[in-house]
Order: structure tokens, then C-alpha cells, then sequence
């Protein structure tokens, strides 16, 4: 009995084969990435560098907010292609970043002097407190 397809047309039995060998080896493919992408190996080494990711991010944030450099705009998650297998919370995110102008001197003098005061201050208490006074 030959097959039909969904039109009503009669299908070749060696077409029919091929297609399901071709969705078969489709389907062994994606169950191996399926399953080296679960292997606790790799998961804790997306985790790790998803960790280094976002700490790299912050320390880089706040290098430029101290070094009055640049400022993030916004930030938002990008798709992945189409067809690719994706795990939750591996989602791809893409900053956007603006230049601002350097701050004052004046300004770096102030925090630095503020800085100051405030270290000299917070000795100045310890050691009153370790002559109980």
C-alpha cells in the first residue's frame, strides 16, 4: 500500500524512507547537544562563565562610573537564532553604552578630601574606644 500525502497524492515508499532517516538523524543530533549540554561538567562551566560575564561587567561598570568614563543606557536580552536549544537563563545580553565628559578636577578633589575626613574620622573612633574613652 502506497502512502498518501495530506493532498491526496501518492508518495513514493523510497521518498518516504529517506525523510524519515533524515528526521531521525535530525533527532539523534539534537538529542546529543541535549545531552552535552546537561552534563554537569558543562553546566557548571556555563555557570562559571556566566558568572565571570556579569562580575566582569560590573567591575567594568563601575570602573567607568568612578573614572567618570561611561554611563549604560540600557540593557536587554537578545533572541537566539532560530532552531538553536537554549537552556533557561541563558539568554544573551547586549548593553548599550554613552561617553560622558570627564569629571572636574575640583570634583575629584572634593571626593577625596571627603574620603579623607571620613577615614580620619573612623580612626579617630576606634582609637578612642580602645582607650575607653
Amino acid at each position: 500500500m502506497e502512502a498518501r500525502d495530506p493532498a491526496g497524492a501518492r508518495r513514493d515508499p523510497a521518498g518516504v524512507q529517506a525523510e524519515i532517516e533524515q528526521v531521525q538523524r535530525r533527532l539523534a543530533s539534537a538529542m546529543d547537544e541535549i545531552a552535552d549540554r546537561a552534563r554537569p561538567a558543562n553546566v557548571a562551566r556555563r555557570g562559571a562563565e556566566r558568572l565571570r560575564e556579569a562580575g566582569g561587567r560590573l567591575a567594568d561598570e563601575a570602573r567607568a562610573v568612578v573614572s567618570g568614563g561611561a554611563v549604560r543606557l540600557d540593557s536587554r536580552t537578545e533572541e537566539p537564532p532560530e532552531g538553536s536549544i537554549r537552556l533557561k537563563g541563558e539568554d544573551e545580553v547586549v548593553s548599550t553604552y554613552t561617553t560622558r565628559g570627564q569629571l572636574p578636577p575640583e570634583a575629584l578633589i572634593l571626593g577625596v578630601g571627603i574620603g579623607a575626613a571620613v577615614v580620619v574620622g573612623v580612626v579617630a573612633l576606634v582609637r578612642r574606644k580602645r582607650r575607653g574613652g
